[in-house]
């Protein structure tokens, strides 16, 4: 069954209302006697984060984490365990970690995401 027009529609929403992400992928390097982590940049695509802060405003916490789902277009490259940062126009873009294996349909791509950020 061919889905493309839904795949359009679902990219005009993510254009229109979503913002972008920015992915890269976890690596490591062997320095010396030790190996280092290191980030590669795969790339950079349409998206939509579903969900809200587990923190609300003014309430003193030392790490606020939680979990949400970010949709993505088919043909984003994401894998379980890349570093996405997600960012809209109007606000500044917060890390997430890729906490399991993107699930894949025939209009987009659905991953749930852990946010953890040291306040």
């Amino acid at each position: 069954m061919n889905f493309k027009s839904e795949e359009n529609v679902f990219r005009l929403f993510v254009r229109m209302s979503g913002g972008r992400v920015r992915v890269s992928r976890r690596g490591w390097v062997r320095d010396g006697d030790r190996d280092c982590e290191t980030l590669s940049e795969v790339g950079e695509w349409d998206g939509w984060l579903s969900g809200t802060s587990s923190v609300p405003d003014g309430v003193p916490v030392r790490v606020d984490e939680n979990e949400m789902t970010l949709l993505m277009p088919v043909d984003a490259d994401i894998c379980a365990g890349d570093y996405v940062v997600y960012s809209q126009p109007q606000a500044e873009g917060q890390p997430f970690y890729i906490t399991g294996t993107p699930v894949r349909f025939p209009t987009h791509i659905e991953v749930k995401v852990r946010k953890k950020a040291i306040i």
